[in-house]
């Protein structure tokens, strides 16, 4: 402590040194509870990454409930084994013709439409 702030300590009375400490004290525990390394704001932080943990796990749960009703279907309706074979595994039956329909791009070599 320097010359200065014993004189201003000797200086107040009993009574205000008291009240001094004990806003002091109560300043400190206030900077401690704000910013120490489990105070408020890490708090604060760790309960949003919580629920944006929540809405994640929530998402997560629906697209598995999707994907049991999807092997259900597959097990259970042999016409949706067809649908996917078709759609995802470009099948087709014995027999069968497939056109497929390319959009036409513009292209400056071709003549322009009249």
């Amino acid at each position: 402590m320097t010359l200065t702030h014993n004189k201003c300590m000797k200086n107040l009375s009993h009574y205000q040194r008291v009240i001094f400490l004990t806003l002091a004290f109560f300043a400190l525990v206030i900077i401690v509870a704000v910013f120490h390394e489990n105070g408020i704001l890490t708090v604060h932080k760790l309960e949003q990454e919580l629920s944006e943990f929540e809405a994640n796990n929530e998402n997560l749960n629906q697209k598995n409930e999707k994907l049991r009703f999807e092997i259900e279907r597959l097990k259970s309706d042999p016409s949706s084994i067809e649908v996917l074979a078709r759609e995802k595994l470009n099948m087709v039956r014995p027999g069968e013709t497939v056109y497929q329909i390319i959009p036409l791009e513009k292209n400056l070599s071709l003549p322009p439409e009249k």
